[in-house]
């Protein structure tokens, strides 16, 4: 049975494939270009698993992993990067801290993200 997952990243292009593949594979999709918008519509729809970006020009995505760690503790959280000025792992093992239950590196695989949105065993840790 598929999940309703919400998307929030701010790159239209990666943010269109990782919607298409979780389509493909049987899961609800709903997306926001923005941290903002993305907590604003997991507080308005019933979502299974959000997929973070971490950097994003409006607010940090950490920081919208912490709020949403504390709003909904019963949320999955997967936090994605492709780095910045250190490299996405230092980024990726603080949202692990904060509260992510998964983490990717950019690009993302197929099999990846959909072991990370369901909670499979074999998930990544990185």
């Amino acid at each position: 049975m598929g999940k309703t997952v919400c998307i929030i990243e701010d790159d239209e292009l990666v943010r269109a494939r990782l919607a298409d593949v979780l389509r493909a594979t049987g899961h609800d999709v709903f997306e926001a270009d923005s941290a903002e918008r993305g907590i604003e519509l997991i507080r308005t729809r019933k979502a299974d698993v959000a997929v973070v970006d971490i950097l994003m020009p409006d607010r940090d995505g950490l920081e919208a992993i912490g709020q949403l760690r504390r709003t909904r503790p019963d949320l999955r959280i997967v936090a994605i990067s492709g780095g910045g000025r250190v490299g996405p792992q230092i980024y990726l093992d603080l949202a692990r801290q904060i509260g992510a239950d998964a983490s990717l590196t950019k690009p993302i695989s197929e099999a990846d993200l959909e072991a990370a949105v369901t909670g499979d065993a074999a998930a990544p840790r990185t």
